[in-house]
C-alpha cells in the first residue's frame, strides 16, 4: 500500500537520478541525500583537462542562480476546484486556473509533462507599469514586500513606477528572474513536437531572446514574428520623426526536428480595411493631432492595404519571398475589436488580436491538442481556441492560468465591473461561448473547469510525522485540514498520481459511501471519514487501475492491512494508495 506524497514534483532529485544513470561516478551523498560532484561532472563532459573557470559567452544577471533554484524546488501547494465559477464542470476538458503561474506550473509538472502542444503567452513587458511577480514564498508579507521592492524599509508602500523603472538597479534583473523560472517549467510541459510563442515589445526583446536561446536552445529558434499594431493606435513616439507601431512574437520549437508547422493560405477577402466606412476618419485624425502630411501618409497606407493581391500586405505569414522558412511575419492590429470577429459585441480592453492568435494555433495544432496560456489576461487565447474548434473541428483543449489581481475599472462595452482579472477572463469565455453557439450551433466544448491555487489539503504533520510527539497524537487523528472537501482531495490525488485535470469524473453511492470514478476505472477514490469494509468487494468489481482511501477511514492498522490484502486477492493489477 503506497502513501501518496501529495506535493509538487521534486525536479532536482529527478535531474540527479537522470545524471546518475549516465555518470554514476559523479554522485556523492551527504546528510541531505544525493548530490553532484560538479567538478567531476565537468571533467566527464570535457575532452581536455578542466582546470578552472573560463570566460564564456552567456547572459547572466543578479538572481539567475536563484531563478534556477526557484524553478526546481517543490512546493506544498495544490489546486482546489471552484465549481460555482465553472461551466459544465463534470464534462468539460478545458481548464482555468486562478493563481500565481509559477506555482501553477509547478503543480502541473507531473500531470502535464510533455503533453502541451502549443504555448502562447503575453507576459509583462517591463515597461515600468507592470504587475510585479514575487517568487519568494517563505517570507512574511512585510518581508516579501520589502524584498520585492514594493515597500521601503520604513514601511511605505511604493507604486509600480517607484519600483520598476530604469533607474532601479534591478530593473532588468527582476524581470529576467521572474521569466526564467517560468520558462524553464513551461518547457517541461511542451510536447516534443510542440512550440511556444511569446509576445514582447522592445523593452526586453533582446534579453528574452537570449534566455530563450539558453532554455530552448538556439537551434530551436524559429522566427521573430513582427506584429504591427493599428496605424492610428500606434501613431505615437517618444522620438520625433519615428513611429513605433509593432511588437514582436518570438517563436521557438521544443524540438525543431519534430515540429509540424503548417502552411496556411489566406485569401485577401479575409482581411478587412484598417478603417471601416462608418468611421469618421478625418475627425479621428484631427482628434489625434495629425498634421496634413501625416494624414496624407495614413490615407495612402489604407488604400495600399486594400490591394487585390492574394496575400494582403499585412500578412506575410506564409510568404517565401525572403527565405525558405514558412513564417516570415504576421502583422495584425491591437485595436481589433471582438465584434469584428463573428459579430461578438463584447469589447474587452487589453485583448490580443483573435485573428493573430487563431493563426498561431491553426499553424501548430492537430485534433485534441492542448493549448496553454499562463499569462492569460482577458483569456483571448481561450477565445481563439474555441474559434479554431468551430472553424476546423479540432476539439482542442486549453489551459488558462492567471493571477487574480484586483481591478477597479470597467472593461467591456457594457461597463461591467469585475473584482479581478480572473473574473473578467472567465466572464469573457462565457460570453464568447454563448455568442459562438448562437452563431454556429456547433457541438464543441464551451465549458471550463475553474481551479484555484491553494495550500496543500494536508496538515504539516502529513509531511513530517516524525516531529509529532506522543502527547499530540489525539490532535491529529486526521491529517487532512478541516475545511477541505472530498472534491479538494480528489483533485490533489489526481495531480499526485500524474493524471490530467480534464478526465471525466463520476460520483457513485456504494454502501452509503461516496465514491469517485475518474476516467471510468482509471482511478477510484473514497474519502469518507468511515467506510464499510464490504465496499472493497464492490469497488473491485470495476477492476480499477488505482484505488485511494483516507488512511484514517480504517478503524486500525489491522483493518487497513486486511483491506489491502483483500484488494490484491480480487484485483491483482490494482495499485492501492492512501493519504
Amino acid at each position: 500500500m503506497n502513501k501518496l506524497e501529495m506535493k509538487s514534483k521534486d525536479l532536482v532529485n529527478d535531474n540527479i537520478e537522470k545524471i546518475s544513470k549516465l555518470f554514476p561516478n559523479v554522485i556523492i551523498e551527504s546528510g541531505k541525500g544525493k548530490s553532484i560532484d560538479f567538478d567531476l561532472l565537468k571533467q566527464e563532459l570535457s575532452k581536455e583537462i578542466v582546470e578552472g573557470n573560463k570566460e564564456k559567452y552567456q547572459l547572466t544577471w543578479p538572481g539567475k542562480k536563484q531563478a534556477i533554484v526557484t524553478a526546481n524546488e517543490p512546493i506544498n501547494k495544490t489546486l482546489r476546484p471552484v465549481k460555482e465559477k465553472s461551466v459544465n464542470f463534470d464534462n468539460t476538458q478545458n481548464i482555468y486556473i486562478e493563481g500565481d503561474n509559477l506555482e501553477a506550473l509547478k503543480i502541473l509538472q507531473e500531470s502535464y509533462l510533455n503533453k502541451v502542444k502549443c504555448i502562447y503567452i503575453d507576459p509583462p513587458y517591463n515597461t515600468g507599469n507592470d504587475f510585479i511577480y514575487n517568487d519568494n514564498y517563505s517570507k512574511s508579507e512585510k518581508e516579501e514586500l520589502i524584498s520585492s521592492g514594493r515597500m521601503d524599509n520604513d514601511g511605505n508602500i511604493l507604486t509600480s513606477k517607484d519600483i520598476n523603472n530604469d533607474s532601479n538597479g534591478r530593473f532588468h534583473s527582476d524581470w529576467l528572474t521572474m521569466m526564467y523560472s517560468r520558462l524553464k517549467l513551461a518547457k517541461n510541459l511542451l510536447r516534443e513536437d510542440g512550440a511556444i510563442f511569446i509576445s514582447i515589445d522592445y523593452h526586453e526583446v533582446a534579453n528574452l531572446k537570449k534566455i530563450m536561446d539558453e532554455i530552448f536552445g538556439e537551434n530551436n529558434f524559429q522566427r521573430e514574428i513582427i506584429w504591427r499594431m493599428g496605424w492610428i493606435s500606434g501613431y505615437k513616439t517618444a522620438i520625433p520623426n519615428f513611429i513605433r507601431n509593432h511588437d514582436t512574437i518570438l517563436f521557438y520549437s521544443k524540438n525543431k526536428d519534430k515540429m509540424d508547422f503548417k502552411k496556411i493560405y489566406i485569401e485577401n477577402k479575409d482581411f478587412k480595411p484598417l478603417v471601416k466606412k462608418e468611421v469618421n476618419l478625418t475627425a479621428k485624425m484631427n482628434e489625434l493631432g495629425l498634421n496634413m502630411n501625416q494624414q496624407s501618409d495614413l490615407l495612402k497606407f489604407i488604400n495600399y492595404d486594400n490591394r487585390p493581391e492574394k496575400y494582403a500586405i499585412e500578412d506575410t505569414w506564409n510568404s517565401n519571398e525572403y527565405d525558405d522558412l514558412n513564417s516570415i511575419a504576421i502583422v495584425s492590429y491591437s485595436g481589433e475589436k471582438v465584434s469584428k470577429i463573428l459579430n461578438i459585441e463584447e469589447d474587452f480592453k487589453g485583448q490580443k488580436s483573435i485573428k493573430m492568435l487563431t493563426r498561431i494555433i491553426q499553424s501548430i495544432t492537430n485534433e485534441n491538442d492542448i493549448v496553454m496560456d499562463f499569462f492569460a489576461g482577458t483569456s483571448s487565447t481561450a477565445h481563439a481556441v474555441m474559434l479554431e474548434n468551430i472553424n476546423s473541428n479540432k476539439n482542442l483543449k486549453y489551459i488558462m492560468i492567471q493571477i487574480p489581481a484586483k481591478i477597479d475599472c470597467d472593461f467591456d462595452s457594457y461597463h461591467t465591473m469585475y473584482e479581478s482579472i480572473c473574473d473578467m477572463g472567465e466572464n469573457r469565455i462565457k460570453a464568447v461561448g454563448k455568442k459562438l453557439y448562437e452563431n454556429f450551433n456547433k457541438n464543441i466544448d464551451y465549458g471550463f473547469r475553474v481551479y484555484k491555487v491553494d495550500s496543500s489539503n494536508m496538515k504539516d504533520v502529513y509531511y513530517e510525522p516524525s516531529k509529532l510527539e506522543q502527547s499530540q497524537l489525539n490532535m491529529f487523528e486526521s491529517n487532512i485540514k478541516e475545511d477541505r472537501t472530498p472534491e479538494d482531495l480528489l483533485t490533489q490525488v489526481i495531480l499526485d498520481l500524474g493524471l490530467t485535470l480534464d478526465l471525466k469524473i463520476e460520483e457513485k453511492n456504494i454502501l452509503k459511501n461516496k465514491v469517485f470514478f475518474v476516467a471510468e476505472n482509471s482511478l477510484v477514490a473514497c474519502f469518507d471519514d468511515k467506510i464499510d469494509i464490504n465496499i472493497i468487494d464492490e469497488i473491485c468489481k470495476y477492476k480499477p487501475l488505482k484505488i485511494v482511501f483516507r488512511e484514517s477511514s480504517f478503524k486500525n492498522d489491522s483493518e487497513k492491512i486486511n483491506a489491502y490484502e483483500r484488494i490484491k486477492k480480487i484485483s491483482k493489477e490494482t495499485e492501492v494508495n492512501v493519504i
